[in-house]
This record gives C-alpha cells, sequence and structure tokens, in this order.
C-alpha cells in the first residue's frame, strides 16, 4: 500500500493549527530533526527539533492565546509561503520582558521550505515596531532585551 502525498501546504496548515492550539508536542511532529526556525523581528534562529521546541515552549507561554489566520498559503515546489494575522495575548515574560497584558493583531508572513513532509526551515516576518506600540512597550527596551537574550545564548552555546 502507497502512502498518501501529503503537501506542503496541508503540512504548514496542520503545523499551525497545533501551534494555535498551543500544542508543542502535536506542532513539532510536523518538523524535520534539524528544522531551522527563523523569528526575523527577534533576530532569533533555533535550530534542531528541541531548541525549535523550547522556542515555541517559551513564546506560546508568554502568548497563551497565540492564533494566527492565514489570509492565503500557496506553494511552489518545497516552498509554501503564507500572510495573514497574527493575534496574541502578552501574560508571562519573555527574554526578561515585564507582560503588560495588552494584546496585538499583527498582519504577517511567513515562508516554510517543506521536505519529506516535514517542515525544515521556516521564517516568520512581522512588524516589531509595531508589536511593541500594541503592547505597550518601548521598541528600543525591548530590543535591548532581545539582544541581551541573544548574547547570553551565545554565550551558553560557547
Amino acid at each position: 500500500m502507497s502512502e498518501k502525498h501529503v503537501t506542503p501546504t496541508e503540512v504548514v496548515r496542520a503545523y499551525a493549527r497545533a501551534k494555535s492550539r498551543a500544542d508543542i508536542p502535536a506542532a513539532m511532529r510536523f518538523c524535520h530533526p534539524d528544522v531551522v526556525f527563523e523569528t526575523i523581528p527577534f533576530r532569533a534562529v533555533a535550530t534542531g527539533w528541541d531548541e525549535v521546541a523550547r522556542q515555541n515552549t517559551a513564546f506560546l507561554r508568554t502568548f497563551p492565546d497565540y492564533g494566527v489566520e492565514l489570509e492565503y498559503l500557496v506553494e511552489a515546489g518545497e516552498l509554501a509561503v503564507g500572510a495573514g494575522t497574527v493575534r496574541a495575548t502578552m501574560t508571562e515574560s519573555l527574554v526578561g520582558i515585564e507582560p503588560t497584558g495588552r494584546s496585538f493583531a499583527l498582519p504577517f508572513a511567513c515562508h516554510w521550505t517543506v521536505r519529506d513532509g516535514l517542515i525544515a526551515h521556516e521564517r516568520f516576518f512581522f512588524d516589531f515596531h509595531q508589536m511593541c506600540e500594541q503592547l505597550g512597550l518601548s521598541t528600543e527596551a525591548a530590543a535591548a532585551k532581545f539582544t541581551a537574550w541573544r548574547e547570553r545564548a551565545e554565550e551558553a552555546a560557547r
């Protein structure tokens, strides 16, 4: 019996549904063991299943009602490209930024490379300044917290 071919857009939709339920184990089942996850506004790159799962867990602990509304999702070979709106409320701290209890609704764009039915690379784009403004945060102060977080992570990796 042959396996059903799963398209990149089907993989991404299933991954997005799991992530929007804050179900990290389910979301990670759609990721390659060597997945690379880039959050461009945070200048954050996570590599490998464990690091990506940790980063997603921390993000969803901070924003437990995180949800994605896809306006479109198209594919070209192994690449899926989508855009829509991401919504979330900041209820816990993130990289030392204290929670504000406020929400954001931001347009986003993302592309995923899907190989052998698994996400191998995700690159996520949204407006950092707009996120900070909606959350009631100083963009400069938040950027400094992310810089310090990246530096601590680099130091720990050495």
